[in-house]
């Protein structure tokens, strides 16, 4: 997330911003044609300079985005590893023959579950920590 928002109000280290929506012009810096979206609180680590109406640049730090990513790449993977050797306890729990086949189908129905939690959970506003300002424009 590294998107341009306004200042609202400042409250020390937590800051009131609203979010700038320009998905139209992706390439371009210019925020005039933007419009406002909802308000959030963001924190500034950086200590920059901030007053109300300041145009900003806020995001998540790259370390996060980094961890979050590999979490969301080894997860649905680890889950198919799991899903492939509770087969055998699996087919004897619930009463199906355990061939290949369905060794592959219950690594992949493992794969998939954890692949959708990963997919949901990346689309709600469940985050680690709030956003930090990265730049005053």
């Amino acid at each position: 997330m590294r998107d341009f928002a306004i200042v609202k109000a400042i409250d020390g280290q937590r800051i009131e911003v609203v979010s700038l929506i320009s998905d139209a012009c992706v390439t371009c810096n210019s925020i005039d044609c933007a419009k406002q979206g909802k308000s959030f609180h963001v924190i500034n680590k950086k200590n920059l300079p901030l007053k109300e109406n300041n145009i900003v640049r806020i995001g998540f730090p790259r370390i996060l985005n980094g961890f979050l990513g590999l979490i969301s790449l080894l997860f649905p993977i680890a889950a198919a590893a799991i899903g492939f050797f509770l087969a055998p306890s699996l087919s004897k729990r619930f009463g199906f023959l355990l061939t290949e086949a369905s060794k592959a189908g219950v690594t992949g129905v493992f794969f998939v579950t954890a692949a959708l939690i990963v997919f949901l959970i990346s689309r709600t506003d469940l985050h680690l920590t709030h956003p930090e300002v990265i730049q005053v424009m």
